[in-house]
């Protein structure tokens, strides 16, 4: 095994189990994600009741996106000599996945802090507030951190696709799942419980994939 190999599987494995840990505890301590569709006055105010403790979750749960950077990289080196063209996909889709999530869990740990501590005008702080959650939140968290995590599994599926086949059709099924996730500003009702079903098969599917790659022996 190679030390790019056992890196490749390692990280995969790791990245899902931090992030959906990260999840499970703001769903016990915050009501996530349902929290986000409740008033900007009700989330405010349940941050700032969650102290340091909810911060510190926010803050993992932003690393955890941040560390799909390093996902993509290693998958695109690892699938190289496989599919050079979808290795450069995976790579290119899987930083700006990372990035793009990243981005928009960030602004958990910086601007809503500030924000639920303000004790200025409240009309003008809950105006930011849903500024932010709508462009770097829906916009740029979700909306393009759907696209590229299905881009990224689509690419990362064409370059298994020969030899571990039926972990590439899940991965494509769950891809799709996850990308029917950006209908959801286009009024489709279903769009979010199908993410959320599609993101938790495909956290587990990436737990399977890492192992797939520490126990691969192809030369």
């Amino acid at each position: 095994m190679t030390a790019l190999q056992r890196s490749t599987g390692l990280v995969m494995i790791a990245e899902p189990v931090v992030f959906m840990g990260a999840f499970t505890a703001l769903q016990m301590t915050f009501n996530y994600p349902d929290v986000l569709r409740e008033p900007a006055a009700d989330i405010l105010t349940g941050f700032r009741a969650g102290g340091a403790g909810l911060l510190a979750i926010w803050y993992i749960f932003m690393l955890s996106a941040l560390a799909f950077i390093p996902v993509g990289v290693l998958s695109g080196l690892w699938l190289w000599p496989r599919n050079q063209t979808a290795a450069a996909f995976a790579a290119t889709f899987g930083i700006l996945a990372g990035l793009v999530q990243g981005l928009g869990l960030l602004r958990w740990v910086v601007l809503v802090p500030a924000l639920a501590a303000s004790p200025g005008d409240t009309a003008t702080t809950e105006a930011v507030f849903n500024a932010f959650h709508l462009y770097a939140g829906a916009g740029i968290g979700e909306h393009f951190g759907y696209l590229f995590t299905a881009l990224w599994t689509i690419s990362v599926a064409a370059a298994l696709w020969g030899q571990y086949r039926p972990v590439a059709i899940i991965g494509v099924v769950l891809a799709i799942g996850i990308a029917v996730g950006m209908a959801e500003p286009f009024g489709f009702a279903m769009a979010g419980a199908i993410n959320a079903i599609a993101y938790t098969g495909w956290a587990i599917w990436l737990v399977v994939l890492g192992v797939v790659v520490l126990r691969d022996r192809t030369a």
